[in-house]
C-alpha cells in the first residue's frame, strides 16, 4: 500500500514538475512566410512542443525575415542575441561551411537519396554544429531546385549556360532579388521558392539539379536553458515530426509545380544522353571542390550512403 502510494505521489510529482516554474520561452527567427505550408507546419510543431513540455517550453517565432535574413540569423545565433531559427541552407552553412557539402549539383538524384544520405551524416552533422556552440535539431526539407528560365528551354545545356552566372550562388536575397527584377533570365530555385515570389518563369527543365537542405537550430546557450527532460522531449517530438514534415512539403512541391503549369509554365525534358553528361560533368567538378575545399570525406560518406540504392 505504502508502494504504491508512493509511486503515485512520484507520478503527480513528475508530472506537475514544471507546473510553478515560467516557461522556457525561445526566441526564432525564419524566412518562412506567414500563412504558408512552411509556416503553418512550423507552428504546429512549436504546439506540439508545447503540448508534451506541459506547457514549459514556447517556441515563439518571427516569420517573413522579419530578424534579418539566414546570414543576419545565423550571425545573431552565434552572438548569441537570438536563441535560434528555422534556416536554408545558407543560414546553415554560416554557422558550419561544411553544410556546403548538400550543394553539389547532380549529387542526389531521389528524395530516397536524400533521406538515406541525411540519415548515415545526422551525427556527423551534429558534432560539427556543437562545435560551433548551436544544437542542430532537426532536418527540414525544401526540396529539389530545378533550372528555370525566362524563355523556352531549347536544351539543358543551352539552359545551364544561360544560369552559369546564378547556379553557384546559395539561396539569398541576392539570387531571389535577381529573379524578382528580371536580371537573371536562367536559375536554379525549389519550386515553392519561385511560386511563393510570384515569378513567371516560361519553362522549367524536369531535371533534379540539387538538393536544398534546412534545419532548426538552436544556440547552446539557450538549449542549456532547458531541463534534461525538456530537451528529450524536444528532440523526441522532432525526431517523430521529421519524417512527417518532410511528406508533407514534397507533397506540397508537386502541388507548387501543378500550380505553375495551370499558370502557364512549361516543363522541359531533357534527353537520357544530356543528363547523363550532366552527372558525369557534376561529379568530376564535385571531385574537384570537394578535394580543395577539404570536405571530399562527408562527400565520401554521402555516396557510400546513396549508392547501394542505385546499383
Amino acid at each position: 500500500m505504502r508502494c504504491a502510494l508512493a509511486l503515485t505521489i512520484a507520478a503527480v510529482l513528475a508530472g506537475s514538475a514544471h507546473a510553478g516554474d515560467d516557461p522556457v520561452r525561445l526566441r526564432l527567427g525564419t524566412l518562412a512566410v506567414d500563412g504558408s505550408r512552411y509556416m503553418q507546419d512550423i507552428l504546429a510543431l512549436a504546439k506540439e512542443i508545447e503540448h508534451r513540455t506541459r506547457g514549459s517550453v514556447l517556441l515563439e517565432w518571427r516569420p517573413n525575415g522579419q530578424l534579418g535574413d539566414d546570414v543576419a540569423l545565423a550571425k545573431r545565433v552565434l552572438a548569441g542575441t537570438l536563441d535560434g531559427g528555422g534556416f536554408t541552407e545558407t543560414g546553415l552553412i554560416a554557422i558550419a561551411p561544411e553544410m556546403d557539402v548538400w550543394r553539389y549539383p547532380g549529387l542526389f538524384q531521389t528524395y530516397d537519396d536524400v533521406d538515406r544520405a541525411t540519415a548515415a551524416l545526422d551525427a556527423r552533422i551534429r558534432e560539427l554544429f556543437d562545435k560551433r556552440g548551436t544544437v542542430f535539431v532537426m532536418w527540414a526539407d525544401l526540396g529539389f531546385a530545378h533550372v528555370f528560365s525566362s524563355a523556352r528551354i531549347s536544351s539543358l545545356r543551352d539552359v545551364l549556360l544561360r544560369a552559369a552566372n546564378w547556379l553557384p550562388l546559395p539561396l539569398d536575397s541576392t539570387l531571389t532579388r535577381a529573379v524578382a527584377n528580371g536580371s537573371a533570365k536562367a536559375w536554379s530555385l525549389p519550386p515553392l521558392f519561385v511560386l511563393a515570389m510570384g515569378a513567371k518563369p516560361h519553362s522549367m527543365s524536369n531535371l533534379r539539379y540539387r538538393y536544398v537542405v534546412g534545419g532548426l537550430v538552436i544556440s547552446r546557450a539557450a538549449w542549456a536553458r532547458l531541463d534534461a527532460e525538456q530537451q528529450a522531449t524536444v528532440r523526441d517530438v522532432c525526431r517523430e515530426w521529421e519524417p512527417r514534415l518532410r511528406a508533407r512539403w514534397r507533397k506540397e512541391t508537386e502541388r507548387g509545380v501543378a500550380a505553375l503549369r495551370k499558370a502557364g509554365l512549361v516543363i522541359h525534358v531533357p534527353t537520357g544522353a544530356e543528363v547523363t553528361a550532366f552527372l558525369e560533368s557534376s561529379a568530376k567538378r564535385r571531385t574537384e571542390h570537394a578535394t580543395h575545399a577539404k570536405i571530399d570525406e562527408l562527400v565520401a560518406l554521402i555516396v557510400a550512403a546513396i549508392e547501394p540504392r542505385r546499383d
